[in-house]
């Protein structure tokens, strides 16, 4: 009788237990849900704006879903400016600045981490003391280089910074790159390492066959903020392009909007268009992006 008594009492303490993780765990996920609606409302606020009128935007109180949404708009907004230009001027900005970024921060992140010479902890020191660098120190240097070099006017301030590792910008910089990537490449096996040198690996085919094919996540994480800030950015393309035909989407977006100022349904529609690829990167690459950002540790 005693250990049935004692049985019964497990038991009952054990679907206490259930009962209370599984209130915890519903509260958890209401609070996530919650909190994810209030970050994604400015988001669908957005594309809610785009399919209004403009006058149907200001009603009070505000409407979120559209009375007759007005897919027209997309197109009224693409007419007024010369989106197609000004996207692909972006797109070929940001690519050139992802594919910079890692033609210059991958090998550079690998003499950090695996390579061993004399300084090399003084001069990462040095390298990562750029981070604090503001973008406005350096901002008239760049200024007047590029001018010396008959580049102010053309996409090359923006395109050629970051194959050789001088890409700053207010929200990202190449040494934060390194940085990055140097910590995910400290944790790798050194063993892996040290069995491709017995083999006669050299550190190339080390760097491209070993170590990045194992720090994929690392290099996706790099890619989405250097993706992320290039085709976001704002101040330098305003300070060095000066023709309109090379302008940006972000700087195509502020002349649509001082052209344009009253109709803020078709500035919205251009935003969404101007937000979508961000949003598709981060969804496809999302994966990576959290396994890169948990697997870097501060080892070193």
């Amino acid at each position: 009788m005693v250990g049935a008594a004692r049985s019964v009492r497990r038991a009952g303490g054990a679907r206490g237990r259930g009962i209370g993780h599984w209130s915890r765990r519903g509260l958890l996920q209401a609070t996530l849900l919650v909190t994810s609606l209030i970050f994604l409302l400015p988001l669908l606020w957005m594309v809610s704006s785009s399919l209004k009128g403009n006058g149907e935007i200001f009603v009070f109180p505000p409407e979120l879903l559209p009375a007759h949404p007005q897919w027209g708009n997309y197109a009224q907004a693409m007419s007024y400016i010369p989106f197609g230009t000004y996207f692909l001027n972006s797109a070929l900005v940001s690519l050139a600045t992802v594919v910079g970024t890692l033609v210059s921060c991958v090998p550079a992140a690998y003499a950090f981490a695996i390579l061993r010479w004399p300084g090399r902890d003084l001069v990462f020191r040095l390298v990562l003391a750029t981070i604090m660098l503001p973008f406005p120190v350096v901002m008239v240097p760049q200024y007047l280089i590029f001018r010396d070099l008959g580049w102010l006017g053309s996409l090359l301030p923006l395109m050629v910074p970051p194959f050789l590792g001088a890409f700053i910008t207010p929200y990202f910089a190449s040494s934060l790159a390194i940085f990055l990537l140097r910590q995910f490449m400290l944790g790798l096996p050194r063993d892996l390492i040290d069995a491709g040198r017995i083999d006669g690996a050299g550190d190339w085919h080390l760097l491209w066959h070993v170590v990045v094919p194992l720090s994929k996540g690392s290099i996706v994480t790099v890619v989405l903020f250097a993706f992320l800030t290039s085709w976001t950015a704002f101040v330098a393309p305003l300070i060095f392009l000066t023709k309109g035909n090379l302008f940006t989407l972000s700087l195509g977006l502020q002349q649509y909007q001082s052209l344009h100022f009253t109709a803020f349904n078709y500035l919205m529609a251009a935003s969404f268009v101007f937000c979508l690829p961000v949003l598709v990167a981060f969804v496809l690459a999302q994966r990576y992006f959290v396994q890169g950002i948990s697997l870097t540790g501060t080892k070193g």
